[in-house]
């Protein structure tokens, strides 16, 4: 079809010149239909300096997440911490940046006292959050450990639920502080002489939701996060303190909820988080053709957030500027019990991930690389067994088909974000409205001279054609992979691990203009070098 420039502007919401119309997902022109895409790329034109942190994950006491997953001692599979070697081997290999712990919803019911110090005398509670046994035998030192030894920076949640601010401020305290004081003494008594200098810090999690333990309004969560923010600068002016913002754009005081948090806390934080989690049911009606393009409203989500943020910055007159910490997404629908009838790491939210997870993963990841502006930390939540990329059993581990573009992401996403023109046909779909079938998001590393392009292809029934455009001019093809398959409903089982995994494709010829053939369903990555 032939879009009009009035369709197209309902679609992506932003008044420019007659052609061109931006958005938060690069420049879409208007097509004719079934002609070939362009994206055009000037390795000068660049969107963000890339932070690392965009692309972590999320460890939660929550079902076999901590127990069965990271820390499983008496198996022949861990070592003599008690760590999963093959979980270890995985993220290191990954390269995963950072890593959020211990909640969640779990953090506002949490004492981190009970899990620390001689493990015979932790205390085995009942977990209210989710209703589990909670042994408290992997705590705050088991995780930094395992942080160090996976290659991961720790972003640790306090407890802001029945939690106080002082309570947080002994946890900042007892990791930051390297002697001297009654916290970080008995850190050293604990043997760990060494300060853990703990940098990024979540103040509290989803404080905005009726589920959540010690739920609170806006504006007295805000004062209470202030509270503990000047208290745990006292003990450390060095850290990241990111405020809880709404759990979503489905709460009823969704953006409201942080505006009176950032009144009454802007001035000592760093940032604000956001969460997100997609599903194939009700807000797609089963649809995947609108199922695959929900990043395109995460990438709405991040810039309402950063309005309200620059909003306050206003109202303050402040010069700082606030980042975003989008710190829990993924897919996440089909396995929603959240009752733990009180077993010990019982199994929760085990979700199943198919191949059109897959591609909206992917998606999300292109959301996040074009938000890096001011989007610095993000988490795929979580890591493993628990609405995770890796599932482990007493045998071995599992990579779920989401595993891959995210493993892409890691290992191909650096330097600087690049700002490229798109040129697409687009389809329509509720809330979106005009929606580009290709999603390009693109990184270019001065250190190697390599750049790497990522593009989502949202037919499900014809390949489509990219033309890329370059200047300078690319001079070696380092690799091309994609993601794809008949069925979109294809999972990988133990019993059969590969049957959603990347294929090589054919790349064409380095030059300053390429064409390449995107199959139908796909999520596909293009590396390229430069002389």
């Amino acid at each position: 079809m032939k879009l009009t420039r009035r369709k197209l502007l309902a679609g992506l919401g932003w008044a420019g010149c007659p052609l061109l119309v931006r958005s938060g997902f690069g420049t879409t022109w208007s097509a004719q239909a079934k002609s070939p895409a362009r994206a055009a790329f000037d390795l000068d034109r660049r969107r963000a300096v890339m932070d690392r942190r965009l692309l972590g994950a999320f460890l939660e006491h929550l079902g076999r997440a901590v127990y069965g997953g990271v820390y499983d001692p008496g198996s022949r599979l861990s070592d003599e911490n008690g760590f999963r070697k093959d979980v270890m081997a995985e993220i290191r290999e990954l390269g995963v940046p950072i890593m959020r712990y211990p909640g969640g919803n779990f953090v506002s019911g949490y004492n981190w006292l009970d899990g620390v110090g001689p493990k015979e005398k932790r205390p085995t509670v009942l977990e209210l959050a989710w209703n589990s046994i909670e042994t408290n035998q992997f705590g705050t030192n088991e995780f930094i450990t395992w942080c160090r030894m996976v290659g991961t920076e720790p972003l640790l949640a306090v407890n802001l639920g029945w939690g106080t601010p002082e309570q947080a401020a002994a946890l900042v305290e007892y990791c930051n502080v390297e002697k001297g004081t009654r916290w970080s003494e008995l850190r050293r008594q604990h043997g760990y002489a060494q300060p853990h200098n703990v940098r990024y810090w979540c103040l509290g999690n989803e404080m905005d939701g009726r589920w959540q333990i010690g739920h609170m309004p806006a504006r007295e969560y805000g004062r209470k996060a202030a509270d503990a923010a000047r208290q745990m600068r006292a003990v450390d002016r060095n850290l990241q303190l990111i405020a809880c913002g709404s759990s979503g754009p489905t709460m009823a005081t969704y953006l409201v909820w942080d505006r009176e948090v950032l009144e009454e806390c802007y001035d000592v934080v760093d940032a604000i988080s956001l969460h997100r989690y997609f599903n194939n049911t009700g807000e797609t009606g089963g649809d995947t053709r609108r199922f695959v393009a929900l990043n395109l409203d995460m990438e709405q989500q991040i810039l309402d957030v950063i309005a309200v943020c620059d909003y306050v910055r206003g109202l303050r007159k402040a010069r700082k500027r606030l980042w975003l910490s989008f710190d829990e997404w993924n897919v996440w629908y089909r396995a929603r019990g959240g009752d733990g009838k009180r077993q010990f790491a019982p199994r929760l939210l085990e979700e199943v991930y198919n191949l059109e997870d897959a591609l909206l993963v992917g998606g999300c990841l292109n959301t996040l690389l074009r938000q890096a502006a001011r989007v610095r930390v993000g988490c795929i939540a979580q890591i493993v067994n628990v609405i995770a990329p890796l599932v482990t059993n007493e045998t071995g581990l599992l990579r779920q088909t989401i595993y891959y573009p995210y493993a892409w992401a890691l290992k191909h996403a650096r330097g600087v974000v690049l700002d490229p023109l798109l040129e697409c046909e687009t389809y329509e779909t509720p809330n979106v409205g005009a929606t580009p079938y290709l999603d390009v998001a693109a990184t270019w590393d001065e250190k190697t001279r390599e750049a790497a392009v990522f593009v989502l292809n949202r037919d499900l029934d014809a390949s489509r054609e990219l033309r890329l455009e370059w200047r300078p001019a690319p001079t070696r093809v380092l690799a091309c992979e994609t993601l794809t398959g008949k069925d979109l409903k294809a999972v990988n089982t133990f019993e059969d691990p590969k049957r959603v995994v990347p294929q090589p494709w054919e790349a064409p010829a380095a030059a300053g203009t390429m064409r390449l053939q995107l199959p139908p369903r796909s999520y596909t990555v293009l590396r390229l070098g430069f002389a």
